[in-house]
């Protein structure tokens, strides 16, 4: 809970390399995120090389600072078809994908490692810069990297706004 409550965006980084255990826990988190149907379609890329890094963020306008480390999250709408179904090459790839990003995003967390998620960028040219198949497509990117500035404090709205119980807009209290 504490990594959930303290997890804010992070778009300024240190230049400082995430160390080798923080990479593993991030795989393995990957590795055993849930994938509806099982059918587990997503691939992920882990960039660490700064001239990578340097080259996706020409493509990757919601890239910001120098991150140590980039995770391109990619789906594959052949596979999800194949592996799940028409659900799953519709609309459960993204949510699959939703899913892993969160685990993802809390495992740096947990680790003291800042991060932040990014729609917006090319995505033909982050393919090419990676050198994805045809069938294979980013989807979102998430930087990493050790902050070096405190991001702003979080506002929320009352649980009210948010949460009903029953029926919508409906409070037990």
């Amino acid at each position: 809970m504490e990594a959930i409550k303290t997890r804010r965006s992070s778009r300024s980084f240190e230049d400082r390399p995430i160390p080798e255990d923080v990479i593993t826990d991030i795989k393995d988190a990957i590795m055993h995120s849930p994938s509806g149907s099982n059918a587990q379609e997503s691939h992920f890329v882990i960039v660490q090389d700064k001239n990578q890094i340097l080259k996706l963020k020409r493509f990757a306008q919601g890239v910001s600072g120098t991150p140590a480390a980039i995770v391109v999250l990619c789906s594959n709408k052949q596979e999800a078809l194949i592996r799940g179904g028409q659900d799953t090459a519709e609309v459960l790839r993204f949510v699959n994908l939703g899913i892993v990003a969160s685990f993802i995003i809390l495992v740096a967390q947990s680790h003291g490692v800042g991060n932040c998620p990014a729609r917006s960028f090319h995505q033909q040219s982050i393919k090419q810069i990676l050198e994805l198949p045809e069938e294979v497509d980013p989807e979102l990117l998430i930087s990493l990297g050790y902050t070096d500035q405190k991001p702003r404090p979080k506002t929320i709205k009352s649980v009210t706004e948010v949460i009903s119980h029953e029926r919508y807009n409906y409070s037990e209290n």
